[in-house]
């Protein structure tokens, strides 16, 4: 692995829209779904790239994603997006 840089975390609990700076997280889930969460990360960062984006949500890439059952991933450019830290 490549030296990450600068990395923040953010979440928000859950109910609650206020972002909190987190320490760490924990992801329970069959390997395969975090095989898939990879994969997102991973095409997440390739329309940051390609198509200039500034965030990208894993919901929208889940065509049975709900609320009830599953947890919003967020992948944020850091260039992009001031507030949480960006150089922009």
């Amino acid at each position: 692995m490549t030296d990450l840089g600068e990395v923040k975390i953010f979440g928000t609990l859950e109910g609650d829209d206020r972002s909190l700076k987190l320490d760490e997280i924990s992801i329970l889930a069959k390997p395969e779904v975090i095989r898939d969460l990879g994969v997102f990360l991973i095409n997440a960062a390739y329309e940051m790239d390609s198509n200039d984006a500034e965030h990208v949500h894993l919901q929208d890439s889940m065509s049975n994603f709900s609320y009830e059952n599953h947890v919003d991933v967020i992948a944020i450019n850091q260039d992009k997006v001031k507030l949480l830290g960006g150089s922009s």
